[in-house]
């Protein structure tokens, strides 16, 4: 009965999307130059909140079904038949209590909270890991195809006023209404993570109307709207930037950035002892629309692109920011963004809207020509704070040694030629993941791909176990010495992709098992009780201890693909995409990894592979068959 209703509300939503499109046709209009907004709708951004379906709560049988069908190709019979009696207890038991529970909370929640809104906010908010890797992802800007506009200071005026045209649209209600949850879009700009001893905050700052821009590590405050709230121009703009790149003090490598990469619970410390001294430039950084990196460094590989839009230069970063728009000397630009106020969907629909009011190259041009004022914000410095920074440049050089980021690229595929071989794309990059790891460790391992759950009220996410006995049994069957024939694995491959997608639908529809585990962990943890037994299962550890941890956005506005940090130490971070004709992956590990290696040459010998058997080819015996 609830998918159902919950299916109904989809249907409903999509079809509103369609009466207010239609209604409104001839009220949406894109910017035609030298104004602040991208488009100026007569219907409001959020008009379509309220009739997006709430996050329903699974069936516990059904979540405790796929919990035990995830298991299956991690597992022996004799661990699956202990897992299998832990959970049944815990189906029959305490499970049954808490999910009564959740029923019953939700039914007292605010309706635009899911049942899993506040705890998976709180996990977010109470890690108290730093937010280096850990967080914080990067998705990379395509080039323009002129050249001469992919200079650090034509990149740097027109991405930002690209940027703030879409602040000032959705600031004002004039983005067209949007068939996604809009509960995150507020904390897109103007806002910034403020660590504590606990629990960190997620603080807005609404009336700001500047930018911080670092250079160097140096801080700047850049004024770039007027008293109205409007832009000013993009050439004055330009000229802010060329002051500030002008600059000819030597770079301060003791800048406070570094502080933001600590753990959690020393970040605050420190910023307690550094407010004092230093209020104007934390609110300078705090309150501006978004940060601006202007890197004195240029990158060239797509390596040291991704390397330096997740990391970079510590001195020249602020981690904590909403997000933070990062150019190299040579123009390559990227958005590197903390994670916990959002998701890469909200992230994806700003980058978006940017790239294309960018590639316009339309600049803002006002009434009242106004000049952008640029103030230098110095820091204060004291012989504790220098000794507070000392050790965080060394645990951020550390961690930057310590960790490793490479493009992975095959161009024997893409999704056109997967789709006439009657596949999923996403099923064959997941196989494709998979396989590697197996051909590298002879084994599965726990993996997590996400899935994006906007089409919710406040959803955020749900986990696609997309390890199977179906990917299990095709990467054996790929095995050199494996007998199938090129028939057989033809039928492995098609019943992978069914299994994926019918996964991928599930997690889709709110029906993972993660989230609903996730809720009714964190309900037995508030009462006090005991962990559960279901948790402390080291077969539960097996699952949890992501060893593959993928996502996936593409877009014409990206150049690479989403890059970030690896789950577990011993783990990877797969950040990929299947184009149109080609599939690449920004593959990352922590370092020391004897596998890392391994697991990228067979990633690509497992692609050659299965490309082969799309071609009939028997690659075992390297003849046709």
């Amino acid at each position: 009965m609830l998918k159902a209703a919950n299916r109904r509300s989809l249907n409903d939503t999509r079809l509103l999307v369609q009466v207010v499109n239609k209604t409104h046709l001839g009220t949406v209009s894109t910017s035609s130059g030298g104004g602040s907004y991208l488009y100026n709708s007569d219907t409001p951004t959020t008009a379509l909140q309220e009739s997006l379906p709430r996050l329903p709560i699974p069936n516990l049988e059904d979540t405790c079904t796929r919990y035990l069908n995830a298991q299956k190709p991690l597992l022996n019979d004799a661990e699956l038949a202990a897992t299998s009696q832990i959970v049944k207890n815990f189906q029959n038991g305490i499970g049954r209590d808490l999910h009564a529970q959740l029923l019953s909370r939700e039914a007292t929640l605010d309706p635009q909270y899911s049942y899993v809104h506040h705890p998976w906010k709180e996990m977010y908010q109470c890690d108290r890991g730093s937010v280096l890797l850990n967080q914080n992802p990067v998705l990379t800007y395509a080039d323009h195809p002129d050249p001469s506009l992919n200079t650090q200071v034509e990149r740097a005026a027109h991405l930002v006023t690209s940027t703030l045209r879409y602040f000032c649209t959705l600031r004002d209600n004039r983005l067209p209404p949007m068939d996604r949850c809009m509960m995150q879009f507020p904390y897109l700009f103007q806002s910034t993570r403020i660590p504590q001893a606990t629990r960190d905050l997620n603080v807005r700052y609404p009336d700001s109307k500047h930018l911080a821009v670092l250079h160097k590590g140096h801080v700047y405050r850049v004024d770039v709207l007027d008293g109205e709230g409007q832009i000013k121009d993009t050439a004055a703009l330009k000229l802010a930037v060329l002051k500030i790149l002008a600059d000819p003090r030597a770079p301060n490598k003791q800048a406070y950035g570094y502080f933001t990469t600590l753990e959690r619970v020393e970040w605050s410390e420190v910023r307690t002892e550094l407010e004092p001294l230093n209020k104007p430039l934390l609110d300078v950084i705090d309150e501006a629309i978004f940060v601006l990196c202007l890197d004195d460094l240029e990158t060239h590989s797509s390596d040291e692109v991704l390397k330096n839009g997740l990391v970079g230069e510590g001195y020249n970063r602020w981690f904590d920011k909403s997000f933070s728009l990062v150019i190299t000397q040579n123009g390559k630009a990227g958005v590197n963004w903390e994670h916990s106020w959002g998701d890469g969907a909200t992230i994806m629909h700003m980058i978006d809207n940017v790239h294309e009011d960018y590639m316009k190259q339309v600049p803002v041009v006002s009434r009242k020509g106004e000049p952008v004022q640029v103030t230098r914000v110095d820091p204060v410095y004291s012989e504790s704070l220098l000794g507070h920074l000392e050790r965080a440049t060394t645990k951020f050089e550390s961690a930057k040694a310590g960790y490793d980021i490479v493009d992975f690229n095959f161009g024997g595929f893409g999704k056109d030629s997967v789709k006439k071989f009657g596949m999923s794309p996403d099923s064959v990059s997941q196989l494709l993941f998979q396989m590697g790891y197996w051909r590298t460790h002879r084994k599965c391992v726990g993996t997590y791909e996400s899935c994006g759950m906007s089409h919710y009220r406040s959803g955020r996410t749900e986990t696609i176990r997309s390890c199977s006995l179906a990917t299990k049994n095709c990467s054996v069957a790929f095995d050199q010495d494996h007998p199938a024939k090129v028939s057989d694995l033809v039928g492995l491959l098609k019943e992978t992709s069914a299994k994926h997608v019918a996964l991928c639908k599930e997690a889709s529809r709110g029906l993972g098992f993660d989230r609903h585990f996730f809720a009714m962990r964190a309900l037995n943890r508030y009462a006090g009780s005991d962990e559960l037994e279901l948790f402390t299962d080291p077969n539960w550890t097996k699952m949890a201890t992501i060893g593959l941890s993928t996502s996936t956005v593409g877009s014409p506005a990206l150049q690479l693909y989403l890059a970030f940090g690896a789950v577990s130490p011993q783990g990877f971070g797969l950040g990929y995409l299947m184009s149109k004709d080609n599939f690449g992956a920004a593959v990352s590990c922590y370092l020391p990894n004897d596998s890392f290696t391994d697991f990228v040459t067979n990633l690509g010998k497992s692609a050659e592979d299965v490309l082969a058997v799309f071609q009939g080819k028997n690659f075992k015996s390297a003849r046709t068959v």
